[in-house]
């Protein structure tokens, strides 16, 4: 599957989260801006990690949006789905990647929506950020939620089989524009997504 038609599935999908139930994507921004505006004054990360298993019948992915009160805990939901076909570990891994990717930009793509910011996407995710923010300064509702908090993590790390595909998978994310985090950091990708297979 491609980037388009990934992020296409993940518009449409539903989202769980062990606190607030099954969700829309754009539920899943409102929470997430909630959450920030209970304690405005704290730090935040927000992570998106995707990790994989393989069934009988082909590959199960699991994506995660995660937002972290710096030192206070946090909140996360969770999107999956399955494709019928196997495919080989570095496959596996970059397809993770891309899965991460396309959340990503489905949630800009989505809080552009939500603020009727008319931007081209076609540019940096670092300038798209910077117009987004000018553009909904007189917007009362101008919580920016992805803006510098936003990391991928992908669950790659310098021990194992995946070491080799570092420099690829981490060029491919902070090319995109993204912050990017591996193990032991990519906290989305290896414990919590990898908890919802």
């Amino acid at each position: 599957m491609g980037l388009e038609e990934i992020k296409i599935l993940i518009k449409g999908g539903i989202f769980h989260s062990p606190t607030k139930g099954t969700l829309g994507l754009r539920d899943v921004i409102h929470e997430l801006v909630g959450f920030k505006k209970e304690s405005p004054d704290d730090n935040y990360k927000i992570a998106i990690g995707t990790d994989s298993e393989i069934r009988e019948e082909g590959i199960e992915f699991v994506s995660v949006i995660a937002i972290h009160r710096i030192g206070k805990g946090g909140r996360y939901f969770w999107f999956k789905f399955f494709e019928e076909r196997k495919v080989d570990l570095r496959t596996r891994i970059y397809e993770e990647a891309v899965i991460s990717l396309a959340l990503a930009s489905a949630l800009l793509e989505e809080e552009l929506e939500i603020h009727g910011t008319n931007l081209n996407l076609e540019g940096s995710v670092n300038k798209t950020f910077a117009l987004l923010e000018k553009e909904i300064e007189t917007i009362e509702e101008k919580e920016v939620i992805f803006s510098n908090e936003l990391e991928i993590h992908v669950d790659i790390g310098k021990t194992g089989p995946t070491k080799e595909m570092i420099r690829e998978i981490v060029g491919m994310v902070k090319g995109s524009g993204f912050f990017v985090k591996i193990k032991p950091e990519s906290f989305a990708a290896t414990s919590i997504a990898d908890r919802q297979l």
